[in-house]
């Protein structure tokens, strides 16, 4: 039999190929019109530190002011011991369980079916400290009956009211060894763990930023380049060619992140399709802001709160500020949004003239 024979691409594929080659050769090189990129990107966890991030900024000459603040004790502490911080669920289904005195017996038909939950509750907080106790909730098949051990430790935070800084803390668990003591040996090992995660979690988020606050770094800095959101739910984003030096400076600040963390641009030429594309994402996102402002106006008129006049003016101005920009960076007239803008300034000005009649 003989050997397969290597397969040769396809006319039209391999032509496609060197066109697309040719042409993405020629954006780079200024030979095409470019009218911005596509933006797209994935951040993860890694080991950065905000010290690293104010270095970095310096170096690659990002703007300073979009740094995010330093991390404080006092939020890692809420984090990991919040609705969304460690917890622990596993099954109480094995049929053999163990005794307090050490002895192996068979579970009852009715005690199978549950699973367990470890988590943090809040007890009690004032300006020195903010006590939560470790809680294990028992839970039947069906979830319709509780049991709870209330206390099988204590997770304090003590508040450093002397520090320099505001959040200033630190974390002090105790463990509760008579109540964890009564439970199974495996369960005894399933606490002790839970407790090493919430120290260990600690100090991570005392230490390195989460892949979440790295990625509302990246999307603070993206939409300050008057990025427009090319798909509502987020993403993708486009960004003007003016800002072609700062994105490349943010490209290589997202690879620093770690591994898999990265940024896309995708180059758009500069024809009458893709000024389209732009054009009716922002027109989109603006129509559907505006309709907000409207009815928050609206709400506000109905409801006599002339005191919501500043709040919503600022508002307004914002989304005016961002219809200019954007008209002047794509040379066209947004003539449906500016026509919705006007109606929203009639509305704030009856809304300002009911504010000057109660005064």
């Amino acid at each position: 039999m003989s050997a397969p024979q290597p397969q040769t691409p396809h006319p039209d594929l391999a032509t496609g190929d060197a066109v697309l080659d040719t042409y993405a050769a020629a954006l780079a090189g200024g030979d095409v019109p470019l009218l911005g990129h596509l933006v797209l990107y994935s951040v993860f966890d890694g080991a950065v530190t905000r010290d690293d991030l104010e270095s970095w900024f310096a170096e690659l000459g990002l703007d300073p002011d979009l740094l995010p603040p330093p991390l404080r004790p006092v939020d890692a502490y809420e984090r990991i011991t919040g609705p969304e911080g460690v917890r622990y669920t596993y099954p109480l289904d094995d049929p053999i369980a163990t005794g307090r005195d050490g002895s192996r017996r068979r579970r009852k038909t009715s005690e199978l079916g549950r699973s367990a939950v470890l988590m943090v509750r809040p007890v009690r907080r004032d300006g020195d400290r903010i006590v939560r106790h470790i809680v294990r909730e028992v839970r039947d098949e069906k979830k319709t009956r509780l049991h709870y051990d209330t206390h099988l430790g204590t997770v304090t935070f003590h508040r450093d009211n002397n520090a320099a800084t505001d959040g200033a803390g630190t974390l002090h668990i105790e463990p509760d060894h008579q109540a964890i003591a009564q439970l199974p040996d495996a369960e005894q090992a399933t606490v002790h763990k839970m407790i090493a995660s919430l120290t260990t979690s600690y100090q991570r988020r005392c230490t390195y930023l989460t892949g979440d606050k790295l990625r509302a770094l990246v999307r603070r800095y993206v939409e300050d380049l008057s990025a427009i959101r090319v798909r509502p739910t987020g993403g993708v984003y486009f960004v003007h060619r003016q800002y072609s030096p700062a994105l490349a400076a943010l490209r290589e600040l997202v690879a620093r992140f770690g591994t898999g963390s990265h940024l896309v641009r995708v180059p758009l030429p500069d024809q009458e399709e893709m000024r389209e594309m732009i054009i009716n994402a922002f027109t989109t996102k603006a129509k559907d802001d505006l309709d907000r402002l409207a009815k928050d106006i609206a709400a506000a008129q109905h409801a006599g709160r002339t005191t919501d006049v500043k709040r919503l003016y600022d508002r307004f101005a914002a989304l005016q500020k961002t219809t200019d920009e954007h008209a002047a960076l794509l040379s066209t007239s947004l003539d449906d949004t500016t026509s919705a803008l006007q109606l929203v300034k009639l509305q704030l000005g009856s809304l300002l003239a009911t504010a000057d009649d109660d005064a």
